[in-house]
């Protein structure tokens, strides 16, 4: 095996100086001759003793300090269909786990299966392999992150209140290795899916039950409920009649549960309604708690993910904790658009709304472009559901209610007619990993989906506390 010390072969002369930089770095160059690692540290394979089946293996393998590379091969048993499967390889992306790379790989795989087997996959026989590929990857999933002490949360715990259907709040955080003692829903189908997916150690239906004397973690994190801050509801905040009783409850646990950390995610007229009276309730009642208190309006598009969706979110940090004198916490920072409606699409999914019923206005793009691109609309109606937009730029923010002809997600024109978002793709545009699953109703889970907050959002967040939840030396 060569060493990083010898000169690389032609065939790898031309990678990026990044990647090379951190192949220099190493004492032993992992690739072959052709860039490929042919022998990973990391292998996680699904061998079936029942056929037929998928066949499906994740390798990952270290190429420096805080950096693996990942791949995934699979096929089916019967030799019907197979992934354009790889080795790690010089060109793979890299992440700053092992775990990190292995959830991008089981990811992409998925994709894959998905992808491949088209609409042959909605027939009984495809489906349930498909189901039993995704409790496979799910469970190994559990079992690994579950296992490895290395990643920054992994000795630290979570309550998660008003977690919802989706759950992105235990997905982000628990990908980080925290631990989920307790989940607060209040509703029963958002419930059930929540346990399915993430099996909270406890598991309790009504916030303003719930005692939270008698409860201690390292952080809490907490989706109260939107719906009287945002504009298409009245806006009466915390004294909406509807929700007054649960925001009450809700400051009352601010003050009962021991905890480090809470991180709470909420429309941005939580910080902007009443020139921000209803947020200066929720900030005493945290400074009160012992709390230093800090928010930032962030939008999930600077977070990788192709959807405009800005969010309020409040960090409150428990006084004596490590953070910065003058800044506090410090907020992760959005990066540059790189996504697209097109990246999460299932393109065996046709449009079924006709182009006769759109009313275009704007040329389609014939190249992508970080915004949105609105190119007309269904039946002449301009409320979110019957808008349209072209997949080449990113989509609009997932809501709970609205309807139209794409209740929910809005429409995107796919081979000359529109529709809406799947269930599946919600959950894509949240960044929710494949193998989690939704609500077998369609609008359900759409709910579920535009009550969510972004996953690669609230995980940045939890990244930039590992240090803060770290004891002194």
């Amino acid at each position: 095996m060569a060493t990083s010390k010898q000169i690389l072969p032609a065939a790898l002369s031309e990678v990026s100086s990044a990647v090379s930089a951190v192949i220099a770095a190493i004492d032993v160059f992992p690739f072959n001759e052709r860039g490929v690692i042919p022998n990973s540290k990391c292998e996680l394979t699904r061998s079936l003793l029942v056929k037929p089946g998928f066949e499906f293996t994740v390798r990952a393998h270290p190429i420096g300090a805080g950096q693996w590379i990942s791949a995934c091969e699979w096929s089916d048993t019967s030799l019907s269909f197979n992934g354009p499967g790889h080795y790690p390889h010089i060109d793979s992306k890299g992440f700053p786990n092992r775990m990190e790379a292995i959830a991008d790989a089981m990811d992409r795989g998925m994709r894959e299966v998905v992808a491949q087997l088209g609409t042959i996959g909605e027939e009984p026989h495809w489906a349930a392999q498909v189901e039993s590929l995704s409790t496979w990857v799910a469970q190994t999933m559990a079992n690994e992150t579950a296992a490895d002490q290395t990643l920054p949360l992994s000795d630290k715990t979570q309550i998660d209140l008003f977690c919802g259907g989706s759950g992105c709040n235990a997905a982000a955080l628990g990908s980080l290795g925290m631990k989920l003692i307790l989940a607060v829903e209040k509703c029963p189908k958002a419930r059930a899916v929540y346990e399915q997916n993430y099996k909270p150690a406890v598991m309790h239906d009504d916030i303003c039950t719930l005692d939270g004397t008698k409860l201690k973690c390292d952080v809490v994190s907490a989706g109260p409920p939107c719906q009287p801050f945002s504009v298409s509801g009245k806006q009466l905040g915390m004294d909406d009649p509807k929700y007054a009783d649960v925001y009450r409850h809700f400051l009352r646990l601010v003050g009962e549960i021991d905890t480090k950390v809470w991180i709470i995610e909420c429309s941005k007229g939580l910080i902007t309604l009443d020139a921000g009276k209803h947020f200066k309730r929720l900030k005493h009642a945290l400074m009160q708690a012992g709390f230093k208190v800090q928010f930032r309006i962030l939008n999930a598009k600077g977070f990788g993910l192709p959807q405009s969706r800005e969010r309020a979110l409040v960090v409150a940090t428990r006084i004596g904790l490590p953070v910065d004198d003058l800044l506090g916490y410090i907020f992760p920072k959005e990066k540059d658009v790189d996504a697209a409606v097109e990246d999460i699409l299932d393109v065996h999914v046709p449009g079924h709304i006709p182009a006769s019923s759109i009313n275009f206005h704007n040329p389609l793009p014939t190249t992508r472009v970080p915004e949105r691109a609105i190119v007309g609309f269904i039946d002449g109606k301009k409320h979110q559901g019957n808008r349209v937009y072209s997949p080449k730029g990113i989509g609009i923010s997932l809501t709970a209610s609205s309807g139209g002809k794409a209740p929910c997600t809005g429409a995107y024109l796919v081979g000359g007619k529109a529709r809406g978002l799947t269930p599946r793709e919600a959950c894509r545009m949240q960044g929710l990993p494949e193998w989690t699953r939704h609500h077998t109703n369609t609008r359900t889970a759409l709910k579920h989906a535009g009550n969510a907050v972004a996953v690669p959002m609230v995980r940045e967040l939890g990244r930039q506390l590992a240090t803060v939840l770290q004891p002194r030396s």
